[in-house]
């Protein structure tokens, strides 16, 4: 009889034992899929926001590139930036068009003589102006509202702290200068556009598998030029 009631208190104790086990694994599992699923979400960006950081990135490496094919002392540095030039006035027009597609309004507050983010000079840069940069942070595809800024993100004033300060330089604090700004502008824009490859708008998943390859060749040219 003593036996019968052991048998049925152990059996007894292992169903909490396994009901505790369960919940502590679920409540674990939970924990871990909320943390997963917030890391996602911290990882994911807008329509919006990838095409307004993508053109104030794109206007930067125009603007920059125009210097240092004017200033560099460097041939290779010259060369690059001629690249710079040539390859995202390109991708800045497709990056326009695009946006006009999404309905989403872009940075165009003009730094250095009214330059728009596609290379071209607007005659009348007063004008386009908006200083309400942090309006409408969903800014979603639809919604012309900016975006508010994100890590890494590079603003139109840092652009325009970054012209001057290469206008103040010369010689080979020149080319020092503007190739480790290369390479850390290519670094968080590799890590923009693969953010974008992975959206699920499938023009902007187009437009940037598009561009990461030759985003990865300009990365990859700087770095050697920094000795990297």
């Amino acid at each position: 009889m003593k036996n019968r009631f052991k048998t049925r208190e152990i059996a007894v104790v292992g169903m909490i034992i396994s009901a505790t086990s369960f919940n502590a694994i679920a409540k674990t599992d939970w924990h871990y899929s909320t943390l997963t699923d917030y890391t996602q979400r911290q990882d994911t960006i807008t329509t919006a926001q990838f095409l307004q950081q993508a053109a104030i990135a794109g206007m930067k490496e125009v603007l920059t590139g125009k210097l240092a094919a004017d200033k560099a002392t460097d041939k290779k540095i010259k060369a690059f930036g001629q690249m710079m030039v040539d390859d995202h006035i390109k991708a800045n027009e497709e990056l326009r068009l695009l946006a006009k597609l999404k309905k989403v309004a872009l940075p165009m507050s003009n730094p250095e003589g009214g330059q728009r983010p596609d290379g071209r000079v607007d005659s009348a840069p007063d004008n386009l102006k908006d200083t309400s940069r942090t309006k409408n942070a969903g800014g979603e595809a639809g919604n012309t509202g900016l975006a508010q800024k994100t890590i890494n993100e590079t603003t139109e004033a840092e652009v325009t702290q970054a012209i001057n300060q290469l206008n103040n330089l010369s010689g080979s604090a020149f080319d020092k200068t503007y190739v480790e700004m290369m390479v850390s502008d290519h670094q968080k824009a590799v890590s923009l556009f693969e953010k974008a490859a992975q959206s699920s708008d499938a023009d902007i998943k187009r437009y940037a598998g598009k561009c990461l390859p030759i985003l990865k060749k300009h990365l990859k040219q700087v770095s050697a030029l920094a000795g990297k």
